[in-house]
């Protein structure tokens, strides 16, 4: 991919990867649960395998293992030159930056090396209507904290496995990252029409972090989150198409929790939930 001049610092890795993980995951439990709901298009998708600039910019600095400091205004230039519309406040981005984390930092995921550290900081806290629809509906609002501090893990392939049918299926994903929020909050405040409407059927969500895979060769995406009752709570994202997903594909449940091997509370690296300062 071509990149637009950003005055970055490119600092280019090893060619061999991680030690493949290898996880077996039980059924899906009772509480690990998908919310977002909207219906897969059919049909080939055109265009773009990123549609999102921003996440285009992110995930093209993931995988080509460059470090750098850039502003909004670079940012937001990026944006324009794609040609495509950012659903994501650009406006309010001050600067993000991808660094290499100490050598004390770099262990603390067992299993896991951490790869990079991402800084996201805004002008202010944000509180925006939800950018995406489920359920063919707006669902809310999200609130973003100003800084937002996330490791990145990976990249390594992974094998789930999950039951279809009464059937065992192991499945690989390649080229998998998962990104603990370390600092900071991004959470989904449920609309009170919709909560009342579906009941059980949506929740308010507090992000532990984002994942994203190979799926053979595509590119997917995760958000891992708790609902205030402790609910596990998935949502798979389409590059592709710039569009929350269906619930519950049966891979990405096994995916999410296998990621909970890191995005846990109990591991001391990310903050108490449903604490927002």
């Amino acid at each position: 991919m071509k990149m637009m001049k950003l005055q970055i610092v490119y600092s280019r890795a090893a060619s061999s990867a991680l030690v493949a993980l290898f996880l077996l995951v039980a059924d899906l439990p009772a509480g690990a649960w998908s919310e977002f709901g909207d219906e897969e298009e059919a049909g080939i998708v055109e265009g773009p395998g990123i549609r999102e600039p921003f996440f285009e910019f992110l995930i093209s600095m993931a995988e080509s293992d460059s470090v750098g400091l850039w502003t909004g205004d670079q940012l937001r230039a990026h944006a324009a030159a794609a040609g495509r519309e950012s659903r994501f406040p650009l406006d309010d981005v001050v600067s993000l930056s991808r660094a290499r984390p100490d050598s004390q930092a770099a262990g603390k995921y067992p299993g896991a090396m951490v790869r990079a550290v991402w800084t996201i900081e805004m002008t202010a806290k944000q509180d925006r209507p939800m950018p995406y629809s489920i359920l063919g509906y707006h669902p809310g609002s999200l609130r973003i904290d100003r800084v937002l501090i996330l490791s990145e893990l990976g990249p390594t392939n992974l094998t789930v496995r999950y039951v279809d049918d009464d059937e065992q299926v192991t499945s690989l994903l390649t080229d998998v990252r998962v990104f603990p929020l370390e600092q900071g909050y991004v959470v989904l405040d449920a609309d009170g029409f919709l909560d009342a409407l579906l009941g059980s059927g949506l929740d308010d969500a507090w992000t532990l972090g984002f994942v994203t895979a190979r799926e053979d060769g595509k590119l997917v995406g995760l958000g891992v989150s708790l609902g205030k009752e402790g609910r596990h709570i998935f949502g798979e994202f389409d590059f592709s198409r710039d569009k929350v997903m269906a619930n519950g594909r049966l891979p990405m449940a096994a995916l999410s929790r296998s990621s909970r091997r890191w995005l846990n509370v109990e591991s001391g690296n990310l903050p108490e939930p449903w604490t927002e300062d």
